[in-house]
């Protein structure tokens, strides 16, 4: 079986939130049976928002990432991904001098896993860097679709939970990002992908695919790994999202959540 090498730290909260993701999907019977995973947890590498909108002093992260994810391959990881979408707008920089170990580019396999649902209109929350750089637009065009994001209000909201919530250690639930998705559905979508893993990281199930989780986790997947059978299921017998957005707004019981979404609350 291949190894697996994160490029981790962007952020914490929702590097946690992967691994914990892929123990929790991994079909095994003991401990031996789990996957080989090397986790370079880096939360100094500089913030890729910053640097994609060219925030006056901000450096590069394309450097530590690609050091990073060279230090991966000679750990022999053969397989790599960073629980981070922003940072995909330079996948293929950062990716340029491997020579053995290859990622999985997570917006591209979210794109891919969102088609197979058979939805038409998704909207995209993520943070302004990824909007900027077009990281789901180029991802979504690849299979024939579009992306739909938030008007300026709802943008600035969803910046505040990514930065003065997640990544500031104040999250108190995954109320704001809710209300937010239920937002976009009263809007006509009928699809909303996290496109920032830190919106993963409020354990709010989303709709389509949390990027950190249901998009690392299916490409992995297709990768060969030993994945529950639930998770190869979830090219979703659910195709009322924003039915369910409507149920999941007004839930706060875990259980009814876990009959409502097959990714469940936790």
């Amino acid at each position: 079986m291949e190894k697996l090498g994160v490029v981790g730290g962007l952020g914490p909260a929702a590097t946690a939130r992967l691994m914990e993701r892929v123990v929790f999907f991994t079909d095994v019977a003991c401990d031996q049976d789990h996957l080989d995973v090397t986790v370079l947890n880096r939360p100094w590498i500089p913030d890729r928002t910053s640097y994609l909108t060219r925030k006056r002093g901000a450096v590069s992260f394309v450097e530590p990432m690609r050091e990073a994810a060279l230090e991966l391959e000679a750990c022999g990881c053969a397989v790599l991904c960073t629980p981070c979408n922003t940072a995909h707008a330079r996948l293929d920089d950062i990716a340029a001098p491997l020579e053995t170990a290859r990622f999985v580019h997570m917006p591209r396999e979210t794109a891919r896993f969102v088609a197979d649902l058979g939805v038409e209109r998704v909207a995209v929350l993520g943070t302004d860097g990824t909007r900027i750089a077009g990281v789901y637009d180029e991802a979504f065009a690849a299979v024939g679709m579009s992306a739909v994001y938030p008007d300026e209000e709802r943008q600035r909201e969803v910046m505040a939970t990514i930065y003065d919530e997640v990544k500031a250690g104040r999250c108190d639930g995954p109320g704001h990002v809710e209300a937010l998705c239920a937002a976009m559905a009263k809007d006509g979508c009928d699809g909303i992908v996290l496109g920032c893993t830190e919106l993963s990281a409020v354990g709010c199930a989303p709709v389509v695919a949390g990027a950190a989780e249901g998009a690392a986790l299916s490409a992995w997947s297709a990768e060969g790994g030993p994945v529950r059978e639930g998770l190869r299921q979830e090219r979703f017998a659910w195709r009322q999202p924003k039915e369910w957005v409507a149920r999941r707004t007004s839930c706060a019981s875990s259980t009814r959540c876990r009959a409502s979404s097959p990714l469940g609350c936790s």
